[in-house]
């Protein structure tokens, strides 16, 4: 009888507690679009597709191609996750030599990717593939 009142009760608490969405998980393939802005230029829009391939535990590879109204954007680079759903890192695009600091929060289906350089800065909002 006791066994069955701890169940009803576990139960009970389990129905009543207020569900919380993880976010979607990073590894895969993300499409969105945004802006960017380049030093001295006005803002562009730009569309991007990122791909995450997950190399340990906390730590993912990305490969993207952002392309804006007048060139396509290669860009590579490597992210630490340091919460749920968050992570920072490094990328870099060799065509036009330029690294910086990227940031990816990911808020149920929906990521958010912000980039920093000297040379460029921009977001782009995401929706897994």
């Amino acid at each position: 009888m006791r066994s069955l009142i701890s169940l009803c009760a576990v139960l009970f608490v389990a129905t009543i507690s207020p569900l919380q969405a993880e976010p979607l998980a990073l590894e895969g393939t993300w499409n969105g679009s945004g802006t960017m802005q380049a030093m001295d230029n006005p803002p562009q829009k730009l569309t991007c597709r990122i791909n995450y391939k997950r190399e340990t535990e906390k730590v993912f590879k990305l490969a993207a191609k952002c392309v804006t109204i007048s060139t396509a954007i290669n860009q590579t680079g490597q992210l630490l996750k340091v919460n749920p759903g968050v992570y920072v890192g490094e990328f870099h695009v060799a065509s036009y030599d330029i690294s910086g600091r990227v940031r990816v929060v990911i808020d149920g289906d929906v990521q958010t990717m912000s980039f920093k350089s000297s040379r460029a800065n921009g977001s782009v909002t995401l929706t897994k593939s």
